[in-house]
């Protein structure tokens, strides 16, 4: 038999988020372990198209990736038994829906299978919107979607496997993978590794990338998976789980090898949510990009937690190649910190790593959230406020956020319990938060004073930004050619002013060494 694994194209609002592709890691890990034992897997990504990038939907959305005359001939063409479809974020569920049906009328024999995030924590959406999906993929897809194959294989039914749902109703849990060095490496000869360096050539990158030596050829990694701690707006450990679970510095040094030597990788994203929460192999891990005798560049886009930093691992993140560090920092306030988020973070910490990052040369950047029920209009000044300190003496860059009540969330129950929600928000609502729509409302703020704190923030950004970004210039001049040449570059898929931004959020960039044949 022969498995079809998708992930289905995405959707973008107009003027709204930068269009983007990044390579689909959890399909790559599920066909890798399916190849492993011995069955056939394609892979296909809609998201990929590298002819025409961009597409306008008849309603007025942007669609990145395959068209879906394309899609519906090359589902066809696979000629699958099983079909597995891959879907993450709530806001794109209703694409994952349209592949469904697509696929049912395409192969009406064939067992069709959801997972992702949206699927595990909201599996009845799968059966209640559409008669399409056969089983939704609850937690961790690799050894779950491996027992569908093998009993689908075997003419077995398939409705009682653990780790699943159906119209029937959902399945005992499947354990979390124990020993993750026990997967195979991801099985990155089934996509085009190629056609996404092509789309990233023309600025349609994933992860926040600079061209340094090495950043148009990039992928992310994920070597580790759980998070034990318990911010009221986060999904993960719904997804992943608690317990953090890690590979071993021996599977991450021979993951690189392939990236390496098999597709000539120079930069890394590394995806994990909780990279340095053992600060000993998170040294081990910096020491081994150290010394390689080829060096990548890397970032961390989700962010690693400041309280597991100290200025060894910062100078040596810096040493090694890192080009940015994320810090999560959530509030400003600390009541609001530790009462209403769950975070037991000391804001003295994150002043303390963004002065190592900026006497290191390393850029940084926060990410913050208001909104949240229980808080009050000033805490969320308290917030701006922490982060405009940071912005002007450590040039940390702020990532502001509006809460958002992620479906299977604590905030997500705190909302419809107190009433600030009506009903679960739709993925169709989901989507207009993505695109700075909100919901939440409580008696302490409405959603224009929200959009007030917003804008008064955004306001004073705009000259600190531009003041640090003047200063930078004044004392690195020769970096303005390379200024010049990256605006122009990025100003093939946005606008100019934006395009500026962009390169000028992470300055130092600039002064690393240009990218071969750039």
């Amino acid at each position: 038999m022969k498995t079809l694994l998708i992930r289905p194209p995405a959707t973008y609002a107009k003027n709204s988020l930068n269009p983007s592709v990044g390579m689909p890691i959890g399909l790559l890990s599920i066909g890798a372990l399916l190849e492993h034992h011995g069955f056939a897997v394609e892979i296909l990504d809609c998201q990929v198209n590298t002819d025409t990038p961009l597409c306008e939907n008849p309603e007025g959305t942007m669609q990145m990736g395959l068209s879906w005359e394309d899609i519906a001939r090359r589902i066809k063409s696979a000629n699958a038994d099983i079909v597995g479809i891959s879907a993450p974020f709530s806001a794109q569920f209703h694409n994952a829906l349209q592949i469904a049906e697509l696929t049912r009328s395409i192969a009406p024999s064939a067992l069709i299978v959801m997972g992702g995030n949206h699927p595990t924590v909201r599996f009845e959406d799968c059966f209640g919107i559409t008669d399409a999906i056969d089983l939704a993929c609850i937690g961790e897809g690799e050894l779950t979607m491996l027992e569908i194959v093998r009993i689908h294989s075997a003419g077995n039914e398939t409705t009682s496997i653990a780790g699943t749902a159906s119209r029937n109703g959902k399945n005992p849990l499947r354990e979390r993978i124990a020993e993750l060095d026990s997967l195979p490496l991801p099985a990155y000869h089934l996509i085009d590794m190629e056609g996404y360096f092509r789309l990233y050539a023309h600025g349609y990158t994933e992860r926040i990338a600079r061209r340094y030596s090495g950043s148009e050829r990039a992928v992310s990694l994920i070597t580790s998976r759980g998070c034990p701690f318990n911010c009221v707006f986060c999904s993960i450990h719904l997804h992943m789980g608690r317990k953090w679970r890690s590979h071993s510095v021996e599977y991450i040094k021979r993951h690189l090898d392939l990236l390496e030597t098999g597709y000539g990788i120079r930069h890394i994203h590394f995806e994990d949510d909780n990279l340095s929460a053992d600060p000993r192999r998170f040294k081990e891990i910096l020491l081994l990009l150290r010394d390689r005798e080829r060096r990548f560049t890397w970032d961390t886009p989700n962010g690693v937690r400041v309280d597991s930093l100290n200025r060894e691992l910062i100078e040596l993140s810096k040493a090694s190649g890192c080009v940015y560090l994320v810090f999560g920092v959530e509030s400003g306030n600390k009541r609001v910190l530790h009462e209403v988020v769950d975070k037991k973070l000391d804001l003295d910490t994150v002043a303390t790593a963004a002065r190592w990052c900026r006497d290191a040369g390393l850029d940084s950047m926060a990410f913050y959230v208001i909104g949240f029920p229980g808080e009050q209009l000033s805490e969320m000044r308290d917030t701006t406020s922490f982060a405009l300190r940071l912005l002007k003496e450590f040039d940390v860059l702020p990532n502001l956020f509006v809460a958002t009540p992620l479906p299977g969330t604590r905030l997500e129950a705190v909302c419809l319990e107190k009433g600030y929600l009506k009903q679960p928000l739709s993925p169709a609502e989901y989507a207009s938060m993505t695109q700075g729509g909100f919901f939440i409302e409580t008696d302490s703020f409405s959603c224009e004073e929200i959009a007030s704190v917003l804008s008064d923030f955004s306001r004073k950004v705009k000259p600190l930004f531009i003041r640090n970004a003047i200063l930078f210039i004044l004392y690195h001049p020769t970096v303005v050619p390379r200024l010049i040449r990256e605006i122009l570059w990025l100003y093939q898929s946005i606008p100019v002013m934006k395009a500026a931004y962009r390169v000028l959020e992470f300055k130092n960039c600039l002064k690393q060494k240009q990218p071969e044949g750039m």
